[in-house]
Order: C-alpha cells, then sequence, then structure tokens
C-alpha cells in the first residue's frame, strides 16, 4: 500500500520592502485557516517536516502543534532561489516571469535556479524526507514553486496551472512509492 505525502504552502507571508522573500515572516492573520487546513489532511499527517525559511517553518510548527505530531526541520526543502529577483509590484508580471519559468525549465529565467534544477532539487529532498520518516503519512510544508514542480513532474502535468491554483495553505497530497535508492534525477 503506498504511503501518503501531503505537501502544504506555507501560510501568507508578511511582504518586507528591501528584504529578500526567503526571510519574511508570516503575516499576522497567515493562519487564519490552520484548523480547516488540518481537517483536510487525510490520512492525518504522523509527522511534520518543513523548509527552514521562517513563512515554512512557522506554517508547520503551528500545523505540528494543531495536529500534535513532531515537527522535524529539514534543509532543502526551501523555494526556487532567488536572492537577485526582483520584487513585481504587480501581480501581472510576477505570474508572466513565472510562465517563462514553468515553459523553460532549462534557462535560468528569474533568481539563481532554473526549473529543472529546483525541481531536482527539491525532489531529492523529499526523497530523503520520506526515506527518515517511514510513517504512513507524512506531510511537508515548504513553498508554491517547488511543490508545483514536483507533482507536475509526477503526474505529467504542466506545473504552471498547479502553481497558479495553489493557495497559501494549500495542499496536494500524492501516493508516495519510493524510488530507486540513491536517485539524483526529478521523478
Amino acid at each position: 500500500m503506498p504511503r501518503i505525502l501531503h505537501l502544504i504552502k506555507h501560510g501568507k507571508p508578511q511582504f518586507l520592502a528591501g528584504v529578500p522573500a526567503h526571510e519574511w515572516p508570516l503575516a499576522p492573520d497567515a493562519l487564519t485557516e490552520l484548523p480547516a487546513l488540518a481537517a483536510r489532511l487525510d490520512p492525518r499527517p504522523d509527522v511534520i517536516v518543513c523548509s527552514l525559511e521562517p513563512k515554512a517553518h512557522a506554517t508547520g510548527q503551528a500545523l505540528a502543534g494543531q495536529l500534535v505530531v513532531p515537527l522535524r526541520p529539514m534543509h532543502g526543502l526551501h523555494e526556487q532561489l532567488r536572492y537577485t529577483a526582483r520584487f513585481h509590484a504587480d501581480p501581472a508580471d510576477f505570474q508572466a516571469e513565472y510562465r517563462a519559468f514553468f515553459a523553460q525549465p532549462d534557462r535560468l529565467v528569474v533568481g539563481e535556479e532554473t526549473a529543472r534544477d529546483a525541481c531536482t532539487r527539491f525532489t531529492n529532498a523529499v526523497n530523503a524526507v520520506m526515506a527518515a520518516n517511514p510513517q504512513p503519512a507524512v506531510a511537508v510544508v515548504a513553498h508554491g514553486t517547488v511543490i508545483s514542480l514536483l507533482v507536475a513532474a509526477r503526474r505529467g502535468v504542466d506545473p504552471y496551472p498547479l502553481w497558479r491554483e495553489l493557495p497559501l495553505l494549500g495542499v496536494l497530497s500524492v501516493p508516495w512509492e519510493p524510488g530507486p535508492a540513491g536517485a539524483r534525477t526529478a521523478l
């Protein structure tokens, strides 16, 4: 029987001008829908693993407290590297940039990681999460871009619509079958 992996997008970040997105904390109202998220997780996860970025860590910590399960922060679950990405005041500009990012996975469109590189890194981290946590249901709190890349690769679909439709505190659940030992490529 396959295990279940719940991939959860962090809560609403507090946008801070001049601060890189990977350092943003959660907004004060970010977790108001956390009880509804916890109720949607079926089966209930036995452990929460999260990205080290503040917005994902705080979301994971709150969810683990709500479900009374262990929290395990882990390296490699961060968002696509965006140290030099510019802030888009207009959401349409941001969406257009990421449409190109997903459409050209081997081209460096934005930030410091291609879509393929981000997918491979995140997939390797999730493989490690699942190997280190043998429970039947595992939840990973991470970020919309890398979650969309992994799920799209597993399902053989375009990642852009997944990314557009995955809300904050949204969850994509997938059956998890172990991959080949030592796999170093995206699924």
